[in-house]
C-alpha cells in the first residue's frame, strides 16, 4: 500500500480539485474548501491520517433566489447537511470519486417526486 501523501502534497493535489487551504486546527487538522456555486461547500478535513469529506447547502439562500421561502422567510442558519459525513483516505482520486457521486445525486434532487 503507498505511503499516505505528506500535508503539503495532498494539499497541493486538493488545490488541482479546485480546494482551498482554509485553516488548520491546533490538532493539526487542514480544512480545505470548494465552492462548485453560491450555494454549496465541500469541505475535506485532513487529519493526517485520512480525510473527511462533507458537505453544506445553503438553503435558505436558495430558495430565497428561487422565489421560496422556508417558515417566516428567514434564510439565516437554514442549511443543508450530511446526516452521515463520508471518510476517506488521503487519496485525491478518492475525494474526487466522491465528489461525482455527491453532486450526481444532488443533481437529482426531485421534490415533485421524491423516491422516499
Amino acid at each position: 500500500m503507498p505511503a499516505a501523501p505528506d500535508p503539503e502534497a495532498f494539499t497541493a493535489a486538493l488545490e488541482e480539485l479546485g480546494f482551498l487551504l482554509v485553516q488548520e486546527d491546533r490538532r493539526g487538522v487542514r480544512q480545505h474548501a470548494r465552492a462548485p456555486n453560491r450555494f454549496l461547500t465541500e469541505w475535506v478535513h485532513d487529519d493526517g491520517g485520512g480525510a473527511l469529506l462533507t458537505w453544506e447547502v445553503d438553503l435558505g439562500d436558495f430558495c430565497a433566489a428561487m422565489g421560496w421561502q422556508i417558515g417566516a422567510a428567514e434564510t439565516t442558519f437554514q442549511i443543508l447537511y450530511p446526516q452521515y459525513d463520508v471518510r476517506l483516505p488521503r487519496d485525491v482520486e478518492a475525494v474526487a470519486a466522491e465528489i461525482v457521486r455527491l453532486e450526481a445525486r444532488l443533481s437529482r434532487l426531485d421534490l415533485v417526486d421524491p423516491p422516499v
